[in-house]
């Protein structure tokens, strides 16, 4: 195939567009963007967004001493039902 060969459809350009917006009309109303907005601005806060993270006071080592993890077994005592000791 020949690398040469013209387009038949012309490349579109920002000036299409304008020349093209000269001739539209506004669709949506006030009343439906205020709508818009408040449904983007709850979806956010049921999402998380915006809201500032922030980790707990403790280090990671005062954390992996067993201060915070309820899962985490005592250094001293010993499990009766413990099956892997």
């Amino acid at each position: 195939m020949e690398e040469d060969v013209e387009h038949e459809v012309p490349e579109i350009k920002a000036a299409h567009f304008e020349e093209s917006m000269k001739f539209s009309r506004r669709s949506v109303s006030d009343a439906d963007i205020r709508k818009y907005q408040a449904f983007a601005q709850t979806l956010q806060q049921s999402r998380g967004f915006g809201s500032e993270f922030r980790f707990s006071e403790t280090s990671g080592a005062a954390a992996g001493a067993g201060g915070s993890d309820p899962f985490a077994a005592s250094a001293g005592a010993a499990d009766d039902d413990d099956l892997y000791n």
